[in-house]
């Protein structure tokens, strides 16, 4: 909860200042004459509360964009920070809106895909007389997040995505307006991990999307070659790597999923291994190792998992991985 209480924060304080001590407001801000006080100049719109038709609020209208089919918790923790913002006597930060400031939001599916993430944003915007959010929570996957920013940014709304860990994210000169409450340094913690079982040789498995596609490249360049660190000398190597494709609707593409379990060397052990790093988000890295499982895929891989998809069981899957394939890590 605390990645929507700080993005909330900051729309609130920015919204909404204290009262003017004269005359002269910061940048982007106004004085307002009949509270004296300096507002936002962010389009800060106004709502009329039907039990209070006399009384008219400022409000910040925020839109979270969340992939609703595959993580569901995440518009759960949204809807539920946001009412608890909005309830001034709750005893959960109630100063934090001031002047009769309300949170409006909204919560659109923006899928795993760039495509559907902007028509989500565009929608919305269109929605309201094509009048943009003050901010946007989300999205889950970096692909979504990326389109996005690139739309919104050109719009000046903030964007702060709770999951989105590619490393094109941190270029700040194309995204400027881009935040996240997560690292984008994941894969030198999976190659500290990897090390610290003492393993030197793993194949990639790797699902194409921009997530992944970033995250392989980036374990690569960390783990191929020499080393010297605290686990001492070592030399990293990758025995195989292949790039899993999906359907259009975003499904595994299992004919794509055979090939690439049929292409490890598991014929040929000294070049082969048995630890896998399998790259992928929930949805998919369940369905690979569904498929894994069902062909008795060499029995004793150890699969690694990462964090888009731990914790996570859809509910046709639930614990399957420790019930048919108990060889994983994550």
């Amino acid at each position: 909860m605390s990645w929507l209480f700080v993005f909330a924060y900051c729309f609130s304080f920015n919204a909404i200042s204290s009262a003017a001590m004269d005359s002269v407001c910061g940048p982007n801000t106004f004085l307002d004459e009949d509270s004296d006080s300096c507002i936002c100049n962010c389009n800060t719109s106004k709502i009329i509360f039907e039990e209070e038709r006399d009384i008219v609020h400022d409000y910040i209208r925020l839109l979270g964009l969340f992939d609703t089919d595959n993580f569901d918790w995440g518009k759960e923790l949204f809807d539920y920070t946001m009412s608890m913002i909005n309830d001034p006597d709750d005893g959960w930060q109630d100063g934090i809106l001031k002047n009769d400031t309300f949170v409006d939001w909204d919560v659109k599916n923006a899928a795993c895909d760039g495509t559907e993430a902007s028509r989500a944003y565009w929608d919305d915007r269109t929605n309201h007389s094509g009048v943009p959010p003050h901010g946007i929570v989300g999205c889950r996957c970096s692909a979504a997040s990326i389109s996005v920013a690139n739309v919104a940014g050109l719009e000046g709304v903030p964007q702060v995505s709770p999951a989105s860990t590619s490393k094109a994210l941190s270029d700040k000169l194309q995204f400027p307006l881009f935040a996240r409450t997560v690292s984008a340094e994941e894969t030198k913690a999976v190659v500290a991990m990897l090390r610290g079982l003492d393993f030197d040789r793993v194949s990639i498995l790797q699902t194409d999307t921009v997530f992944s596609t970033s995250m392989s490249t980036s374990f690569q360049q960390l783990w191929m070659g020499k080393h010297e660190d605290m686990s001492g000398e070592w030399e990293g190597n990758i025995a195989y790597s292949r790039s899993i494709a999906l359907n259009q609707d975003e499904s595994v593409n299992e004919e794509s999923v055979h090939q690439a379990l049929g292409g490890v060397p598991t014929h040929d052990p000294i070049n082969n291994s048995r630890v896998i790093l399998l790259i992928a988000h929930d949805q998919h890295a369940f369905d690979v190792l569904k498929i894994a499982a069902e062909i008795r895929f060499q029995t004793d891989t150890i699969w690694i998992g990462v964090a888009a998809w731990a914790n996570r069981y859809p509910s046709e899957m639930a614990r399957f991985s420790h019930n048919a394939h108990p060889g994983y890590v994550r």
